[in-house]
C-alpha cells in the first residue's frame, strides 16, 4: 500500500486538458497575466462564485473586505494545492456556493461575525479549485497564476467596495434593498447555470 499511495497521488496530479480552462502557451508574462484575469472575470463557475461574496461583505460592514481578506487569501492558497485533485464537478460546487452566498446576502445582509469569514474562505477555496481544475500543480505559467488570483480578488473587492461606499454615503433603505435584490439575481443566475451544468449528469 505504501508503494501504491505515491502513484495514486501522481495520478491525481496529472493534467486533464479536456476539462481544464484553455490557456495559450509561449506568451509573455503580461499576456499570461491578462489571460488569467480574463478567465477569473468571465468563467461563470468562478465569477458567479465570487460576486455574491462581494455584495455580502460590502453590506455586512464598511470595512468588511479588510476583515475577510485574510480568509479569502487562505482559501485561495489551499485551493491552489488541492485543485489538481478535484474532478470537473468542482465547477458545480462553486456555482452552488455562489447560489447560497447570494441567497444569504439577500435574506440576511448582517450575519454574525464568523459567517462572512467562513464564506470568504470557502469561496476562495472553491473558486480557486475551479480556476485550476484540470491542470497539474504549477503546470500553468506564473503569470497565469498571478492573473487568476488577482482577478478573483478584484471580483470580490470591487463589488464589496461599491456596496459599502454607496451604503455609507446614502444610508437609505431602498438602496440596501436594491443591493439585496442584486444578490438575489446573482443567486438566480447561479441556479440557472448550475442547472445547465448538472443536466448531463441527470440525463
Amino acid at each position: 500500500m505504501r508503494r501504491i499511495a505515491p502513484l495514486l497521488i501522481l495520478f491525481a496530479l496529472r493534467p486533464d486538458p479536456g476539462a481544464a480552462h484553455a490557456f495559450e502557451g509561449g506568451s509573455g508574462i503580461y499576456d499570461q497575466f491578462t489571460q488569467g484575469v480574463a478567465v477569473a472575470l468571465t468563467a461563470p463557475s468562478i465569477v458567479l462564485c465570487l460576486l455574491p461574496l462581494g455584495i455580502l461583505v460590502g453590506g455586512w460592514r464598511s470595512d468588511g473586505m479588510l476583515a475577510v481578506w485574510p480568509w479569502l487569501l487562505a482559501g485561495q492558497a489551499a485551493g491552489l494545492f488541492l485543485a489538481p485533485l478535484m474532478p470537473p464537478e468542482i465547477t458545480a460546487a462553486a456555482l452552488a456556493l455562489g447560489l447560497v452566498t447570494g441567497a444569504l446576502a439577500a435574506l440576511k445582509p448582517d450575519p454574525p461575525s464568523p459567517v462572512p469569514q467562513g464564506f470568504a474562505a470557502l469561496t476562495g477555496l472553491l473558486a480557486t479549485m475551479s480556476s485550476f481544475e484540470g491542470h497539474a500543480l504549477f503546470e500553468l505559467p506564473l503569470g497565469v497564476h498571478a492573473g487568476l488570483i488577482f482577478g478573483a480578488n478584484v471580483a470580490v473587492a470591487a463589488p464589496a467596495a461599491l456596496v459599502a461606499s454607496t451604503l455609507e454615503r446614502w444610508p437609505r433603505d431602498w438602496l440596501s434593498i436594491g443591493w439585496r435584490v442584486a444578490a438575489s439575481w446573482l443567486a438566480a443566475i447561479c441556479a440557472l447555470v448550475l442547472a445547465f451544468e448538472m443536466r448531463p449528469l441527470l440525463t
